[in-house]
């Protein structure tokens, strides 16, 4: 049976999965890279070897699918050699330089389709409205809708608001000196004089001169944004701004400081906005920074047991807080200065220095580090954590429960027929989704746990000192409250859509955010199959003990498994995914899962693929489930192995999704008859 593929519709999706996990496969490509820069200096031991060995693999099978098929035989090749016994480092400089230049060289194409997920942008300040003057409505529409599709609200005005109306620290004006402008340049410059000191103001012109840009600077203008420039740059800008300013209470450690200079810091950061704590000892400050963390670290030049130069030393050596600021304070000695400087301080201030003049320099370190921790740790469409953060912070909540021996739970909640919804009523649609949802879960859980966007479709959401039990409970009550409420959707009306997750907790069900990821993973599965279910370990939806599922994937990168998800889409296929060995072969061993089909690599953690097959044959699941193995290697005797063991048939990666649906399409025909 011919499979019918709408090609333009396959070409935007791979376009948009490639974008997803790109930076996934660029990191593939750096352990490659450093891993070869070993073998060339004679210093590469057995573990990095089998990491970069492991990293090709996987490259070569996700590579060739997504289209860069040079890029995927360089990747093959770089396993080969690493999995000699003398490795070739020549040919493997050659092999790693020529994957590098195929992802470089193709990857630009994808881009296109992920623009809008790249833009930044935030959620976090909902209640600002940003006034527009403007009578260019072709301008106002298209900032609106850019402002709109990241949750932000333009309304657009005719003349400059009264200076009464504007809110200190809150409210945004951005000015059009465009050719429709009925005011002068200097009654403008005059109006946003005033205007600045209560709002920011962003300025858009076509006047590039030194003498203009001087002219908006003197008179307050926080940016100077060209015409010219899209809409979506000019709401990127916006977006951070108004994200730093609804960023929640600084925090400053101080470390060594002493009785007088302890006074001059609280007057200098005396208000609501910031909160100073004075920390008596070195393992003192480490530990709240481990607990709470912070925006700003001051401390004395001297110390007794741990002073400013070490204590620099130490946080930029740390991978989560090497970027946060530090500053040094001392007397008026030159050699103090240069030593604090060449330890990785920020600044280094005299303890003479007045409250005023400390408050400025200390604020200044402040606002860049907001700035700065908005736009790497923001996700740009809901205001939520990103996927990076979030694991940080996953990371750190766990370890702090448990030292503490309470229990901490991970839930992986997702849209259900997201690439439905995106198909039917559009991104925009799908954006203000998944805002409804990260709103609903950060206002839900932003006291006591951690939420953060964890892919395209779905968040996570740590809860510490929450039995799995209590947490599912939780997040069911908020998910059932959210699907009855519904969003917006481009056209004015309102959809519905239901959601599902998936939780597990530690200790019980894994000791790092990893093992919990996995086991969240396996039980959205089953919730997804049900449709607007929470599933917590172990448990299955009362739907599915009697359902069988077309497809099970076994499949543990999150890339290759992204595409034959879609592909699985495309033919309306239920289907879950085991990234782990041993829970599929535990699962479908014990018929807790059951398929028509499953999909399965070869290269799995904890038990392969071929280990998998085994205990399927030994358990009689073979008898009705047909096995296609999936691996970048196709070896003769391998293919053979396979084969003996029970496998139905065995397809080689880099393969096409036509191909694959073929392979599928006379599999399940076989498999139901």
């Amino acid at each position: 049976m011919t499979v019918q593929i709408d090609e333009a519709a396959l070409g935007s999706a791979l376009a948009m999965l490639w974008q997803r996990h790109r930076q996934t496969n660029l990191d593939r490509i750096a352990v490659l890279e450093a891993t070869t820069a070993e073998v060339l200096r004679s210093t590469v031991d057995d573990d990095a070897v089998c990491e970069a060995a492991g990293a090709a693999h996987k490259l070569a099978g996700s590579l060739g699918t997504f289209g860069f098929a040079a890029g995927s035989d360089a990747a093959l090749e770089a396993e080969y050699l690493l999995r000699q016994p003398m490795i070739d480092g020549r040919l493997l400089a050659e092999a790693v330089t020529a994957l590098r230049t195929s992802v470089q060289d193709e990857s630009d194409v994808s881009t296109v389709a992920s623009d809008r997920a790249s833009s930044p942008g935030d959620m976090s300040y909902p209640d600002s409205v940003v006034r527009v003057v403007s009578l260019d409505a072709d301008l106002v529409s298209r900032l609106t809708v850019e402002a709109e599709a990241i949750g932000i609200r333009f309304v657009s005005v005719a003349k400059m608001p009264p200076f009464d109306t504007l809110s200190v620290d809150r409210s945004v004006v951005v000015v059009d000196d465009g050719p429709t402008s009925t005011w002068t340049h200097s009654d403008m410059l005059d109006s946003v004089s005033m205007l600045a000191q209560r709002a920011m103001v962003i300025v858009l012109t076509d006047r590039d001169a030194f003498e203009d840009r001087a002219a908006f600077a003197k008179a307050g203008v926080a940016c100077v944004v060209p015409r010219s420039q899209g809409s979506r740059q000019t709401v990127s800008f916006l977006a951070e701004a108004l994200a730093r300013r609804a960023s929640a209470q600084y925090t400053v450690l101080s470390l060594n400081v002493g009785s007088g200079l302890e006074k001059s810091l609280a007057r200098a950061l005396a208000g609501p906005d910031c909160r100073l704590d004075n920390c008596a000892s070195g393992a003192e400050l480490w530990d709240a920074l481990e607990q709470r963390g912070a925006d700003l670290v001051v401390v004395g030049f001297a110390g007794s047991q741990l002073n400013g130069p070490v204590l620099c030393r130490m946080i930029r050596s740390h991978p989560q807080w090497r970027h946060l600021p530090v500053v040094v304070m001392g007397g008026r000695s030159a050699s103090q200065l240069d030593v604090s400087f060449a330890s990785g301080a920020d600044d280094y201030l005299n303890i003479a220095l007045s409250p005023h003049d400390l408050d400025v320099r200390l604020r200044r370190h402040l606002d860049r580090w907001r700035q700065w921790t908005v736009r790497s740790d923001t996700d740009p469409v809901t205001g939520t954590g990103n996927r990076t953060a979030t694991e940080r912070s996953l990371d750190r909540t766990l370890r702090l429960a448990k030292r503490d021996d309470e229990p901490f739970a991970l839930a992986l909640v997702s849209i259900d027929r997201f690439e439905q919804i995106r198909a039917r009523e559009g991104a925009a649609a799908c954006d203000a989704a998944l805002r409804l949802l990260g709103a609903c879960l950060l206002s839900a859980f932003r006291s006591d746990g951690i939420v953060g966007r964890w892919s395209d479709d779905r968040f996570a959401v740590g809860l510490h000192g929450v039995s799995r039990t209590e947490a599912s409970e939780r997040i069911a009550r908020e998910l059932e409250s959210l699907a009855a409420d519904g969003f917006p959707t481009t056209s004015g009306g309102v959809a519905h859509c239901t959601f599902s997750a998936g939780v597990a907790s530690a200790p019980m069900d894994g000791t790092t955010v990893v093992s919990l990821e996995r086991v969240c993973e396996t039980a959205l599965r089953r919730a997804t199959v049900a449709e607007h279910a929470v599933v917590v370990s172990g448990e299955r939806p009362a739907q599915y003990d009697s359902d069988v599922v077309d497809v099970v994937l076994v499949e543990d990168d999150d890339s290759m498994a992204d595409v034959i998800e879609h592909a699985l889409e495309l033919r309306q296929y239920r289907f879950l995914r085991f990234s782990d060995g041993a829970d599929a072969a535990r699962e479908l061993g014990a018929g807790h899962v059951r398929a028509k089909i499953v999909l399965l690599d070869v290269g799995l953690p904890s038990l392969d693929g071929f280990g998998v097959l085994q205990v399927l044959r030994s358990k009689g699941i073979l008898d009705e489930t047909r096995v296609i193995m999936l691996t970048a290697r196709s070896s003769e005797a391998e293919m053979l192995r396979a084969i003996g063991m029970g496998a139905t048939e065995h397809i080689t990666k880099p393969f096409s999704i036509p191909i694959l649906l073929a392979r599928l399409e006379q599999t399940h025909v076989g498999a139901v008859a």
